[in-house]
């Protein structure tokens, strides 16, 4: 047996110490049983049956109603769908650090919403609804923000004559030149594999298969990699089942340790770069009961064979200071119970001494991060007092439909309290039914009613008697401590795009070149990312009314020009109806080019002889009569046609066409000065 290495020794005895020791923690598991109300003695008829406890009687007898009261989950649920809500309807921006770097910022918040609302919007969903699930339960949950590179094999046809095109085309002075040669030469076969891959994107055994048809004169089909995937990989982490650190840690850049566990099969640990004696070790390791993977949903989690082919992995990222004195990270992939090997061993250069996880807690009241409450301890206690309250009105109503009966006494007998027993009373007298319970229904009632409202005065719901401005205040700060999250997961993931993607990828999406910086120090001080989102525009009057308000006060005095109104327009258009607005309206760009080419079209009709019909309330008149102007400026042809009046007809239909957009301009102009009593500014529409 090899000697065990002192520092996975170490490492597998801080994860124990973190919550490692088992697969769901104490904690979770409490909360858990809170959340889906389970207990001890639970039966699928919702009723206690004596046939589930073994010594201690049931109270107050058998069959007697044991409801399940999802209070918990429905705060959770409730709160998790605020939360993504907000997620998905909130604005992302970039900010700059630096005054110089503002139009970059526009550039880049385009470039962030292309991979937030097309290429990772169900990861990112998935994600978001995870995170808000995780820390409104437990009370903290974390994101893992890495990179994600995926490649695949694709077959090309290939021929010695196509190789000897590429030679030509490579550097004269590198080995790929000589590659028709080394091919030929069959003491050259290593010089002629290492001459193809620099050519071709193959594996070293896939050069040799094809090298050696290649030499015969056949075409061969050689297996190219290619990467399918490069992006950023967001997921949501749950503490104590999949991220595990220091339990006196405060600040998570600065914990000691963080631990994040998986659970891979055999062909999963296979496809990663992991040591393959370690691998063999991981497959025959047999697995304690705590590191078996388990689903706390399932009541059926103890079944033989129900984790087969699932190893437990852990990989340890560890903040240490590099031979500079500075910070990095080192990630280290072990087994709990293997000690004397690793699966692999890396510095993470790319993360400049920053763990890639974030944490979000439900509220901030002590320093220690693990030290943070969920909806599964908070209302644990009125979920119940809820429970007590309903099963006693089940109780009474059972007693009421089903009551005991009263007879006379006999020797011997041994009765029991429950609906529809008999009771035995000492006088004689005829067989009658026991009197129903005095109590009133009503104390319940009212006694679930004041629960439900501390419940709702807590957490800022609505519900009556609660004050709405507490309901508003409360919400928001809900939401932007979730939005701070995800403001630092989008500033995090933009650090990986600059080391990851290449200045091209970049442009293709954003449509612009942007040279960011790619230096450590550069990457980390450039550009932070925010999201926003005002929790009452969930309500729509309010955000009509809010609507209304910038188009009948605030756009009517816009005599500087400050208000982008195609901007307006389209958050009008977004409040009134999301999905519309994604089919009707066109970006900014599209808005010009359309503009341009209609007004194109009527010169080009005009100088046809064809009447263009006037436009009435034509918002965009100004922006027609400038680029009439352009285009007449801009063709010699149609200022030749006006200035020498070579073709009436056409003089004519222009001199209509701009007095109509003159027209309006100046309608425009006199309906702002009827509001305001300002004529507005030269370049203010």
């Amino acid at each position: 047996m090899s000697k065990p290495n002192k520092q996975l020794v170490t490492l597998s005895e801080e994860f124990q110490r973190a919550g490692g020791s088992s697969t769901i923690h104490h904690y979770q598991t409490r909360t858990d049983n809170v959340r889906l109300a389970r207990w001890r003695g639970q039966s699928h008829s919702g009723r206690k049956e004596q046939k589930y406890f073994d010594k201690e009687k049931v109270f107050p007898w058998d069959g007697c109603s044991d409801t399940r009261v999802r209070l918990v989950d429905n705060l959770v649920a409730e709160m998790k769908d605020l939360l993504v809500t907000a997620f998905r309807r909130g604005t992302l921006r970039a900010g700059a650090t630096e005054a110089n770097d503002a139009e970059s910022a526009q550039v880049l918040t385009t470039l962030l919403r292309y991979y937030r609302e097309n290429l990772l919007q169900q990861e990112l969903h998935e994600a978001a609804s995870l995170l808000a699930d995780y820390g409104q339960q437990d009370g903290i949950s974390f994101l893992q923000v890495g990179w994600k590179t995926e490649d695949t094999k694709k077959r090309i046809p290939i021929s010695l004559p196509m190789l000897q095109q590429m030679a030509l085309a490579a550097d004269p002075e590198s080995i790929a030149s000589r590659l028709p040669e080394l091919i030929a030469d069959e003491l050259s076969e290593n010089e002629a594999i290492e001459a193809i891959k620099q050519i071709l994107n193959v594996t070293t055994r896939d050069a040799r298969k094809g090298i050696k048809k290649l030499r015969k004169g056949e075409m061969v089909m050689i297996p190219i990699i290619e990467t399918t995937v490069n992006q950023p990989d967001i997921s949501a982490c749950r503490l104590y089942t999949d991220v595990f650190l220091p339990p006196e840690t405060i600040h998570l850049d600065h914990a000691r340790y963080i631990f994040r566990r998986y659970y891979m099969s055999e062909v999963e640990l296979n496809s990663y770069d992991f040591d393959k004696a370690w691998i063999e070790k991981v497959i025959n390791t047999k697995d304690s009961s705590g590191h078996l993977y388990q689903n706390s949903f399932s009541n059926y989690i103890l079944e033989p064979g129900f984790q087969d082919g699932m190893h437990e992995v852990i990989y340890c990222y560890e903040r240490k200071l590099d031979e500079d004195d500075m910070p990095e990270i080192e990630c280290t992939v072990f087994h709990p119970q293997i000690t004397d090997l690793a699966g692999k061993k890396e510095t993470l250069d790319y993360l400049s001494g920053k763990y890639p996880f974030i944490a979000y807690r439900r509220e901030n009241s002590v320093q220690k991060l693990v030290e943070t409450r969920g909806l599964s301890e908070i209302a644990a206690t009125w979920q119940d007092e809820i429970k007590t309250q309903r099963d006693m009105l089940a109780d009474r109503a059972s007693l009421y439909v089903n009551p005991p009966i009263v007879h006379a006494a006999r020797t011997g007998g041994n009765y029991e309290f429950k609906p529809g027993s008999t009771i035995a009373e000492m006088r004689a007298g005829e067989i009658r039914t026991l009197d129903p319970p005095r109590s009133n229904i009503s104390e319940s009632l009212e006694i679930i009613s004041y629960i439900e409202r501390q419940c709702n005065e807590y957490l800022g719901r609505m519900g009556p008697g609660v004050d709405p401005t507490v309901v508003a205040i409360r919400r928001q700060s809900t939401v932007d401590n979730y939005m701070a999250t995800w403001s630092k997961a989008f500033t995090k993931m933009f650090q990986l795009m600059q080391v990851f993607l290449n200045d091209e990828d970049m442009a293709r999406i954003a449509g612009k070149s942007l040279n960011m910086p790619r230096s450590a120090k550069e990457i980390q001080g450039s550009f932070d990312f925010r999201i926003v989102f005002d929790s009452r525009e969930l309500d729509s009057d309010y955000l009509m009314e809010k609507m209304q308000a910038l188009t009948s006060l605030a756009l009517p005095n816009d005599t500087a020009g400050v208000i982008d109104r195609g901007s307006l327009v389209t958050e009008i258009a977004k409040a009134i109806s999301p999905s519309l607005a994604d089919v009707i309206v066109l970006p900014k760009i599209g808005v010009s080019q359309k503009i341009y080419q209609e007004v194109m079209g009527d010169i080009i009709a005009m100088a046809q002889g064809n009447e263009v019909p006037p436009k009435q309330n034509d918002p965009a008149a100004n922006t027609k009569l400038q680029f009439a102007q352009q285009i007449i400026q801009g063709n010699p042809k149609y200022q030749e046609a006006l200035q020498s009046n070579a073709d009436e007809r056409f003089v004519q239909l222009m001199q209509g066409y701009m007095q109509n957009l003159q027209f309006l301009v100046q309608q425009d102009q006199n309906a702002m000065i009827g509001k305001t009593g300002v004529k507005p500014m030269p370049g203010g529409q």
